[in-house]
C-alpha cells in the first residue's frame, strides 16, 4: 500500500521546504536511511533520509518547488503498484496552512481588507471563487498592508498564498503607486530564506523579549595555560579551543541555574533538564546556531570533538536533520575578530546569550601590585521575563569562578 513521505521538520523555525534535488526517480527502490532528496529550509540546506522502505512511486513535489510542513511530497509503496493512479487525501490543517475559523466557513471570505490599487493588478492574479488558500501569516500580513487576498496569485502548495507571495505584491504595489520610492533594480535584492528567517527572529526578539545586559571581566591566565598542556598531550582532533572551555563551563553553570536554562511560555515558565549548548557560527550571507546536545555530561574532550565536526558540517552547508534544533541556551564568539566585548540578541524562545569577547592582556592589580594577565569580557543578554537581574549575575559569578579553575572542567 502506497505510503506518504511528508515534508519533515528539519529546523525549529521550519514552516515549509523548497525541494532542491531528488536523489531518487521514480520506480527506483527506497531503503531506510537512503538519501531520498536535498532540502532547503529557512536555514539551510539539508539531505532528507527516507524512514520508508520500497519502491518510489510518485514525485508530489517538482525540483524547485516549495510545499508545507507535514504535506505530501512523494509516494513510496509496492513494486507492483508503480503506474497505478494513487489518490493522496491532503489533510485541510496542511493544504490551508491552520484550522478553518468560524470566519472561514461561513462565506468563504478572507479578512476584510482594503483593495489593491488599480496600478497593481497587472502584477497579480486574481485568485479562483469560493474560499482563498492562504497560510495564517499571510491572511496577517495581507490585512496589515492592505492587500485582498483575492488579488494574489498563491505560489505555496495547492496554490496556497503565503509569505512570500504577500511580501512580493506589496514591493509590486510600492514599486507601482510610488516609483521614486524604491532605489534603481540594480539596488534591489530580495533576501534569502536564512536571512529573512534571521530578520523576523532577530526583530521578534528584540520588541517581544525585555532583553538587559550584564558584563564582567574574566582572567583566562589558568585557562591558557591549561589550554597549552591539553594541547600538547592530546591528539590533533581532541585539541581544545577557548570557546571550547567557554561551552564546558556555561554548562555546567547552567546546571546551577535553571532559569537561565529555560525560558517564559505563555505565562509559564519552562526548564530544561539538560544544557544542549547553540554555537553561533558565521555562514556566507548569514548565520548559523547548530547545537552540542548534553554539554553538562560530556567531557571537555569529546566535546571538543563533537564542536569540531558540527562547525566544519555547518560551514560547509551539511546539516543533518537535528543539527539546528534542540538548544537551550546560545554562545556567540567574537573574540576571534579582535572584538573586546559586545551584547548579542536572545534566540528565543531562550531565556539567555553569553558574547565571549577577544582575549588581551592587561594590567591588573594583584596582592598590591600591578602585573599582566590575560583577561576577556564576558557579557550575558537576557529575558527579564524569567531571568532577573540578580539570578543572572549570580550565573555569571559561577560561570567566571569556573572559567578562572579551569582544571575542574576536565573532570
Amino acid at each position: 500500500m502506497a505510503r506518504e513521505v511528508p515534508m519533515p521538520r528539519l529546523s525549529d523555525t521550519m514552516e515549509e521546504g523548497k525541494v532542491l534535488q531528488w536523489y531518487k526517480q521514480v520506480g527506483d527502490s527506497v531503503a531506510k536511511g537512503e538519501l531520498l532528496a536535498e532540502i532547503e529550509t529557512d536555514k539551510a540546506v539539508m539531505d532528507l533520509e527516507s524512514v520508508e522502505e520500497g519502491t518510489l512511486l510518485q514525485l508530489l513535489v517538482a525540483e524547485g518547488s516549495s510545499a508545507a510542513l507535514g504535506a505530501p511530497i512523494a509516494l513510496v509503496g509496492e513494486e507492483s503498484e508503480l503506474g497505478q493512479e494513487v489518490s493522496v487525501a491532503v489533510p485541510s490543517a496542511i493544504e490551508s496552512g491552520a484550522r478553518e475559523t468560524d470566519d472561514d466557513k461561513t462565506d468563504g471570505s478572507t479578512p476584510e481588507a482594503p483593495a489593491v490599487s488599480q496600478s497593481a493588478t497587472a502584477a497579480v492574479t486574481q485568485g479562483a471563487s469560493g474560499r482563498i488558500k492562504a497560510s495564517p501569516l499571510a491572511r496577517r500580513m495581507a490585512a496589515e498592508q492592505g492587500l485582498d487576498l483575492a488579488m494574489i496569485k498563491g505560489t505555496g502548495p495547492g496554490g496556497r498564498t503565503v509569505k512570500d507571495d504577500v511580501e512580493n505584491a506589496a514591493r509590486t504595489v510600492a514599486a507601482a503607486d510610488d516609483p521614486a520610492a524604491l532605489p534603481s533594480e540594480t539596488d534591489v535584492a530580495s533576501p534569502s530564506r536564512m536571512q529573512a528567517t534571521i530578520i523576523r527572529r532577530m526583530l521578534e526578539s528584540k520588541t517581544t523579549v525585555p532583553h538587559f545586559y550584564l558584563t564582567l571581566e574574566v582572567d583566562m591566565s589558568a585557562a591558557k595555560a591549561m589550554r597549552a598542556e591539553v594541547n600538547a598531550a592530546w591528539s590533533e582532533e581532541e585539541r581544545i579551543s577557548f570557546n571550547d572551555i567557554v561551552i564546558r563551563a556555561t554548562a555546567q553553570s547552567l546546571m546551577r541555574h535553571p532559569d537561565a536554562n529555560g525560558y517564559y511560555r505563555d505565562g509559564g515558565f519552562v526548564y530544561h533538564q539538560e544544557a544542549n549548548i547553540g554555537i553561533a557560527v558565521a555562514v556566507p550571507n548569514g548565520l548559523l546556531v547548530p547545537v552540542l546536545k548534553n554539554c553538562d555530561t560530556k567531557p571537555l574532550r569529546q566535546l571538543a570533538v563533537e564542536a569540531k565536526v558540527l562547525v566544519e558540517r555547518t560551514r560547509e552547508g551539511k546539516n543533518r536533520p537535528g543539527d539546528l534544533e534542540g538548544g537551550t541556551f546560545t554562545v556567540s564568539n567574537l573574540g576571534m575578530f579582535g572584538v573586546r566585548d559586545f551584547y548579542a540578541i536572545v534566540n528565543p524562545p531562550q531565556s539567555a546569550i553569553i558574547a565571549v569577547g577577544g582575549i588581551e592582556p592587561r594590567p591588573v592589580v594583584r596582592d598590591g601590585e600591578i602585573v599582566a594577565r590575560d583577561i576577556m569580557y564576558l557579557s550575558i543578554s537576557a529575558d527579564h521575563r524569567i531571568l532577573y537581574g540578580a539570578p543572572a549575575a549570580e550565573f555569571l559569578r559561577d560561570l567566571k569562578e569556573l572559567l578562572e579553575n579551569p582544571y575542574n572542567l576536565l573532570v
